[in-house]
């Protein structure tokens, strides 16, 4: 019995015992389970985040901008410095071009008495046989040239074109090399008669005060005209005998499109010389930066241009007395229109046609990490990447240089309308420049700007006809648009910025602003592709040449704060004695084959 007891006690401890475990198992398994779900279940959510993220969110353009390399140097290559002979034999001639003080006096008189010769042009000047007294001021400014530069006139070769086009040739011994050319412009904007009383110094004073040349053409461009004959009168005096030939041009209607001065020009030197005969062609333009996210020098010569598009629209409306005027005079109508265009600016948008994307990998990879990583990933993208573009046109569009070049932009310049207080005005006129982005058909501007008017003339009921069609009917009562082109220009072929031209231009840039200008920089002065948002002279001579450059190579270049076009124009006399030494020591390292192609 006892035994019995002893067995069913140890049976009762075996079951107690195994219910205990199973328990012990259940209990376990009732914990464990829960968390091991929750784990595939926040696994399942990121997997789900992450597919969201790269295919609805550009995620994807994002992951690959972020693997994009940095380091492809070749994308935009650093060229060596290249030297001229004459510089390594005697370095004081360049020195005493930049920082000599009475060099610098003599050279600053030369320009100021260019600056105190009045030579204004307006629009719509008839050629110089039509009109000759509408002309005569270039006589006074050549006589000034003759006299100023007594040694170029006796040494070089001197033609006029259609009366005062200007065109000099130093003749090189070596016919097998094609000449080299430069350019510039003799005329220069009105001074607005408002304005007189602005000026720090009179327009036509030429006022040097040991930093500037102040007047009306002393940045645009009479300082590059004078340069280039100071070069010119340097290399004689040097004795210097070019095997290269070289091309002096200087147009006298620049700022009024260019038609009786340069394109006759052009005109002449293709019948000479012929086709893709000039080497290469240097115009007025932009000159060495210091750019503003990087800290450091940059040289950029605009190898693209512009398109320009001057567009005039008129409405004539019903007269009357202005005692019993309608709602809308056509003053007020063409000031909607106005309204409306402003409202309505181009989008903007960036390809691989724009130079500016070029400028803009050559900062990604030659600056190191003076941009943010992701920005120097996404412009080496931008070309071909969706995501990529989109985040530097936004960047681009921030700066408020840069994001003229990446869009048309349109300026609404002149109006004019009616005669008298009491009278409504019968005609109003409206005149708009556009400068036309690189990528853009002439006929995609027109479009827009057709649509805005006929939008004003629908609410109006007048009728429209835009660039020669009839595009809207309304109530002949009403009044009438006309809008017609006035001058179109197309924007200028890209030039080379790969080969042995852009090379020596780059490296001739490199040796005078390194080892004469800043001589104390850790790093090398960059060149880089630009755009120039004007047009220029050059456009007319694009049969000549695939290498044009737009280049006036000094520092500091900036357009705006030295007052181009405006009160206080003015240049700053140190990059004028750079562009000099740049010339005189261009011209000098491309006189060779080996500077060809």
């Amino acid at each position: 019995m006892s035994e019995f007891l002893n067995n069913e006690k140890n049976a009762d401890a075996l079951a107690k015992a195994r219910a205990a475990r199973v328990n012990r198992e259940n209990n376990s398994s009732s914990v464990q389970l829960p968390n091991q779900g929750g784990k595939w279940v926040v696994a399942g959510i990121l997997v789900l985040f992450l597919s969201v993220l790269l295919v609805s969110s550009n995620g994807l353009g994002y992951l690959k901008i972020a693997l994009q390399s940095t380091q492809d140097t070749t994308v935009c290559p650093i060229h060596e410095p290249v030297v001229p002979q004459t510089y390594l034999n005697d370095k004081s001639k360049l020195y005493n071009i930049v920082h000599d003080e009475k060099f610098r006096l003599q050279s600053a008189k030369k320009l100021s008495g260019a600056v105190q010769v009045d030579t204004q042009i307006g629009d719509n000047q008839p050629d110089v046989p039509d009109a000759p007294e509408q002309w005569v001021q270039f006589q006074a400014f050549h006589d000034y040239l003759e006299k100023t530069f007594p040694t170029v006139y006796k040494r070089l070769q001197v033609e006029k074109v259609n009366t005062y086009g200007l065109v000099y040739t130093w003749k090189g011994s070596n016919d097998n090399l094609k000449p080299s050319m430069f350019i510039a412009h003799q005329d220069v904007v009105p001074v607005q008669k408002a304005t007189l009383k602005d000026w720090t110094h009179p327009p036509f004073e030429g006022h040097y005060d040991g930093t500037y040349v102040y007047g009306r053409g002393a940045l645009d461009c009479k300082n590059l005209l004078i340069a280039i004959l100071e070069t010119l009168e340097l290399l004689i005096a040097d004795n210097f005998k070019p095997q290269r030939s070289i091309i002096v041009a200087f147009g006298f209607d620049e700022e009024s499109i260019g038609i009786r001065g340069a394109a006759n020009i052009a005109k002449h030197l293709e019948k000479k010389y012929g086709h893709n005969s000039i080497y290469s062609l240097i115009d007025e333009g932009l000159g060495l930066t210091l750019d503003a996210e990087t800290g450091q020098y940059i040289a950029t010569p605009a190898n693209g241009e512009k398109g320009d598009l001057n567009v005039h629209v008129f409405l004539s409306a019903p007269g009357g007395h202005s005692s019993y005027p309608p709602d809308h005079t056509a003053i007020g109508i063409m000031a909607e229109l106005s309204s409306n265009l402003e409202n309505d600016p181009y989008e903007p948008f960036l390809t691989s046609k724009n130079p500016i994307l070029r400028y803009l990998q050559c900062l990604a990879v030659n600056t190191g990490d003076k941009l943010p990583e992701l920005t120097r990933k996404a412009i080496l993208r931008a070309g071909f990447d969706k995501v990529a573009n989109s985040k530097i046109l936004n960047l681009l569009l921030k700066n408020p240089m840069l994001n003229y070049l990446v869009r048309t932009t349109q300026s609404l310049d002149i109006v004019q309308g009616g005669e008298k207080a009491n009278s409504l005005p019968e005609h109003v006129k409206l005149v708009i420049n556009h400068r036309v982005a690189i990528e853009t058909p002439f006929e995609e501007v027109e479009k827009h700007f057709s649509d805005q008017v006929v939008k004003v003339a629908k609410k109006y009921n007048i009728s429209v006809e835009a660039f020669g069609e009839q595009v809207y009917n309304g109530d002949p009562n009403n009044g009438q648009f006309t809008v017609v082109v006035y001058h179109k220009t197309p924007a200028a072929p890209v030039a080379p910025s790969n080969d042995t031209v852009w090379k020596y231009l780059a490296g001739t840039t490199r040796h005078v602003f390194e080892d004469v200008v800043f001589t104390n920089l850790s790093y090398p002065i960059m060149m880089t592709p630009f755009s120039f948002t004007g047009t220029t002279d050059s456009k007319y001579y694009a049969n000549l040449t695939r290498n044009i450059y737009r280049y006036t190579p000094g520092f500091p270049a900036d357009f705006k704060e030295n007052r181009v076009h405006s009160v206080d124009e003015k240049v700053p006399f140190d990059a004028h004695l750079h562009a000099l030494a740049f010339y005189y020591e261009y011209i000098q390292n491309i006189d060779t084959p080996d500077a060809d192609n």
